[in-house]
């Protein structure tokens, strides 16, 4: 179960974050856990690696990267990374599809983004569908 969905603009500044589960809500503030995993992938990148995954006691991070986007999902640590991935490509695309013309040059404002918030459940909902066929 994915309980966060977070969408990173390269640099550590969080463009979106979202809630998809109810259960015990993870309280964080988004700068800095932006900035903290911006800094792991950076220095992941420095050692020609990449970050996937990141396990703690009760769950995970999983992260996907699109061009100058990051996005990490909070998930059970049961879940299956593919799959956790998988929906994550499908998110970033989809953000990328809607949001390009304003992730170049946006001006700070987060309400830009407003309103894909109410589509990630609805993404992850079909790609999950999407993900049984691939």
């Amino acid at each position: 179960m994915i309980y966060e969905i977070f969408i990173i603009k390269e640099g550590g500044r969080c463009l979106l974050r979202k809630s998809v589960s109810d259960a015990d809500k993870i309280r964080i503030d988004d700068d800095l856990f932006s900035s903290f995993t911006s800094a792991i992938c950076s220095f992941a990148s420095e050692l020609k690696e990449t970050v996937q995954t990141i396990e703690l006691m009760h769950c995970k991070l999983v992260f996907f990267s699109l061009e100058k986007l990051l996005l990490i999902a909070v998930s059970d640590k049961f879940d299956d990374n593919l799959d956790v991935q998988l929906k994550l490509a499908l998110l970033a695309n989809e953000f990328r599809r809607e949001f390009n013309h304003c992730i170049t040059t946006w001006s700070g404002n987060l309400t830009d983004f407003n309103g894909f918030e109410e589509r990630i459940a609805s993404l992850l909902s079909h790609g999950l569908a999407i993900s049984h066929f691939l």
